[in-house]
């Protein structure tokens, strides 16, 4: 199958997808306003459910930017009811158990910057910023285009 993104294709293609989940969040007109997955294929980057559907050629991106955070998450929650706990028993409302507390989730955002001074969007979760940024390096130093952070402080400045 030509577009099955577990082939193994090199430097020359790049595929972001099931079962990992990675949403394209727009920013760029040629791309449109959403869609999933993050391709490059063919000398051009963008993204599409089965295949590359919607994309722009690789030498118009000038830059790309890897930044992981975290997301959600929360604090235990006690239920403290005391007195009704005394009244039906302290079984009733689960012995004073409440929820536990959630880890936050990894989501890495991958920021494609244009020449023509656009910023399109993909959030990938469940994916550290040096897997994402692992996955693109051979295809775009093939291409010769820069990570945001290699640039130097007076070339991010100038840079779309």
């Amino acid at each position: 199958m030509e577009d099955d993104p577990t082939e193994d294709a090199g430097d020359d293609r790049v595929f972001i997808g099931f079962p990992v989940k990675c949403h394209y969040r727009g920013g760029h007109r040629v791309l449109g306003n959403h869609g999933v997955h993050l391709w490059i294929k063919d000398g051009r980057l963008g993204h599409g459910q089965l295949s590359l559907t919607h994309s722009i050629p690789l030498g118009d991106v000038s830059s790309v930017d890897i930044v992981e955070r975290h997301e959600g998450g929360s604090e235990g929650k006690i239920l403290m009811a005391q007195g009704l706990a005394q009244t039906l028993g302290s079984g009733a409302l689960g012995g004073g158990r409440g929820s536990p507390a959630s880890t936050p989730k990894v989501v890495t955002d991958v920021t494609v910057r244009t020449k023509d001074r656009q910023h399109a969007l993909w959030v990938v979760e469940d994916r550290g910023g040096a897997w994402v940024r692992g996955r693109l390096t051979g295809v775009l130093h093939a291409h010769r285009i820069p990570f945001y952070d290699d640039l130097a402080p007076s070339d991010r400045s100038a840079a779309p």
